[in-house]
C-alpha cells in the first residue's frame, strides 16, 4: 500500500483500491456519526467517549459524489454504516461541493459527506465532511474523528450497542428515507428536493439576471464529466445563454488531467476558438473551482477568477472589506482600496478564509486556487457563482473577458517549492535579515511585503519536506530578483 494519506480540514484521499478502499470509507463514516451524534444539537455530552443515540429525532446527513466512477461503491459502504448509526441520511448522489454546502445550510441537515478527490487524477477518490453549519469540519472536529480512528474500542462498542435490537434503531431505520428538514421531520416519504435547482435559484436571485439575458451570451464549458454536469444546463438555460458543452456526462471519466490548470485545458480552449463563443469556463470534478477561458481562447489565470468576482461585488456593494489568504494576488487589495474597503489576509485553507469572512463580516472573499466565496449566496467555494459573477459584470460593462481583465491591476504571480536546507525559524531569520525593509507576517509561515506592492511567501508543506514559495510583483525582473535572492537563502 502506498504511504497513508491523513484525515485534515480538506477531508481525506487517497488511490481507490490501495489508500481508500470501502473498509476505510467505511471507518471514517463511523467516526463521521460519531462527530454528529455528539454535536450540540443531537447530544448534551461532551464527551465523545460517552456517546448515546437521543430520544428525539434522528439527525440526518445528506450524501452527495462528483461522479467517479468509484464513487457509487463508496457511497454504498457508507450508507450501511449510517444505517448501523441508525440516524437518517439523504441520498444526494451526483452534487457539486457547493451545491452539498448550501443544500445543508438551506435545509439545515446535521452535516454531510461528499465523496470526491476534487481535483486529484482519475485513481483518486476521497471523502469531505460537512458540519451542522454548513462548513468543513474544523481542526478540533478532526481531532474529535482521529480519536475514534485510533481505536477507542468503547467509542465503538458504545456505537454498536445503540444500533442493536428494536426500539429507538428500528424506528430510526424507518425514517431512513423521509426528507430531513429538521423543522419538518413528520413529513414521511416525501420526495427529496432538487438541490441542484435550489442551488441555481439562489444564485440567480442575487445577481443581475435581465441584464445577462439581454446580452445573449454563447458560452463554452467543459463539465469533466463529473458534478458540474447536473447545474450548469438549468443555470444557463436560466441566464439566457447558449451553451455549447464540453465532457458533460456525469460518468467520471476524465478526457484530461482534472486540475483545471492551463496545460490541461487545451480542448476548451480549442473549442472557444472554433466555436466563435463569447466566453468559456472549465470546472473541476466536484465544481468548487472554475477557469475562464475568454473570447480568444486565451486561459486567464485563477487568480483572476477571484479577482474578477471581488470588482463585481465591490462595484455594487462599496466600502466593504475582502478576506483572502496569504498566497492570494494582491489584485484584490487594491480592489478593495479602490472601492473603499479593506483586503484581510488568513491563514492558507478555504475553511481559514470563510471563518475570517464570517468573524470580519466581508461581503466577499476566496483563494487563488479558482472560484469566489460570496456569504449572500453560498458560505463556500463556487464555481457556479462565479461564472455567474463574472457573466453579470462583463453584461453590465458591455465588455469582452479580455478588455475586462486588462482592467484589473497587472501583477505577474510565481509559485515554486524547493527543499528545506536546515531548520525553518532560522530560515525565517535569514529572510527578515537580508529583506530589512520588508513588512514581516508570521500568521502561516513567512510573508514579506514590499513598498512597491511585491511580496513573497514561504510556507512549509504539511506532507513533504519542502517549503512553498508563492510570490508576485509588478515586474518579471522584480519577480525574479526576488526569488533568486530567497532560493539563495534557502539553499546556503
Amino acid at each position: 500500500m502506498s504511504q497513508q494519506p491523513k484525515l485534515t480540514v480538506s477531508g481525506y484521499r487517497g488511490i481507490w483500491g490501495d489508500t481508500l478502499t470501502t473498509e476505510i470509507a467505511r471507518k471514517y463514516a463511523k467516526a463521521f456519526t460519531l462527530l454528529v451524534l455528539n454535536s450540540p444539537d443531537n447530544s448534551p455530552k461532551s464527551d465523545l467517549g460517552s456517546l448515546s443515540l437521543t430520544s428525539g429525532n434522528p439527525p440526518t446527513i445528506l450524501i452527495g459524489r462528483d461522479g467517479r466512477e468509484s464513487g457509487p461503491e463508496i457511497k454504498k459502504a457508507i450508507i450501511e454504516e449510517l444505517e448501523n448509526a441508525g440516524v437518517n441520511y439523504i441520498d444526494g448522489d451526483i452534487l457539486p461541493t457547493p451545491t452539498v454546502l448550501f443544500a445543508v445550510r438551506k435545509h439545515r441537515y446535521n452535516g454531510a459527506i461528499i465523496i470526491t478527490a476534487s481535483h486529484n487524477p482519475i485513481e483518486y477518490n476521497g471523502l469531505k465532511f460537512v458540519n451542522e453549519k454548513a462548513l468543513f469540519i474544523d481542526e478540533s472536529e478532526v481531532e474529535k474523528m482521529k480519536r475514534c480512528l485510533e481505536g477507542s474500542e468503547r467509542e465503538h462498542a458504545i456505537l454498536g450497542s445503540s444500533t442493536e435490537g428494536g426500539g429507538t434503531s428500528k424506528a430510526i431505520f424507518q425514517q431512513k428515507n423521509m426528507r430531513a428538514d429538521k423543522n419538518n421531520m413528520s413529513s414521511e416519504f416525501s420526495s427529496k428536493p432538487d438541490f441542484a435547482k435550489e442551488h441555481a435559484d439562489q444564485i440567480l436571485k442575487n445577481i443581475d439576471i435581465e441584464a445577462i439575458r439581454a446580452r445573449k451570451f454563447k458560452v463554452a464549458v467543459d463539465m469533466i464529466n463529473a458534478s458540474a454536469c447536473v447545474v450548469d444546463p438549468y443555470l444557463f438555460e436560466q441566464l439566457g445563454a447558449t451553451l455549447i458543452s464540453l465532457n458533460n456526462i456525469p460518468n467520471g471519466k476524465f478526457t484530461h488531467k482534472p486540475e483545471p490548470l492551463r496545460e490541461n485545458l487545451t480542448e476548451i480552449a480549442q473549442l472557444v476558438k472554433e466555436s466563435d463563443v463569447d466566453i468559456g469556463f472549465a470546472h473541476d470534478p466536484d465544481a468548487d473551482r472554475l477557469v475562464v477561458i475568454d473570447e480568444h481562447g486565451e486561459i486567464i489565470s485563477e487568480e483572476h477568477t477571484l479577482a474578477l468576482g471581488v470588482e463585481n461585488v465591490l462595484s455594487k456593494y462599496p466600502l466593504n472589506d475582502v478576506v483572502i489568504n496569504m498566497s492570494t494576488s494582491q489584485m484584490n487589495c487594491d480592489i478593495a482600496k479602490a472601492h473603499g474597503g479593506k483586503c484581510i489576509r488568513t491563514k492558507v485553507g478555504e475553511a481559514n478564509v470563510v471563518e475570517g469572512i464570517i468573524s470580519n463580516k466581508a461581503i466577499i472573499g476566496g483563494e487563488g486556487g479558482g472560484s469566489s466565496i460570496y456569504p449572500m449566496i453560498n458560505t463556500a467555494r463556487d464555481s457556479f457563482v462565479s461564472l455567474a459573477l463574472v457573466l453579470e459584470l462583463l453584461a453590465t460593462r458591455s465588455q469582452t473577458a479580455s478588455v475586462c481583465v486588462a482592467t484589473l491591476p497587472a501583477y505577474i504571480m510565481r509559485k515554486d517549492k524547493m527543499p528545506i536546507a536546515g531548520n525553518l525559524h532560522s530560515i525565517y531569520d535569514k529572510m527578515k535579515s537580508n529583506f530589512k525593509n520588508a513588512i514581516v507576517n508570521e500568521l502561516d509561515g513567512l510573508r514579506l511585503d514590499f513598498a512597491d506592492s511585491s511580496w513573497i511567501h514561504l510556507r512549509p508543506s504539511n506532507t513533504e519536506p519542502i517549503v512553498r514559495l508563492y510570490g508576485e510583483a509588478k515586474t518579471q525582473n522584480r519577480l525574479d530578483e526576488l526569488f533568486s535572492e530567497t532560493k539563495d537563502i534557502l539553499l546556503f
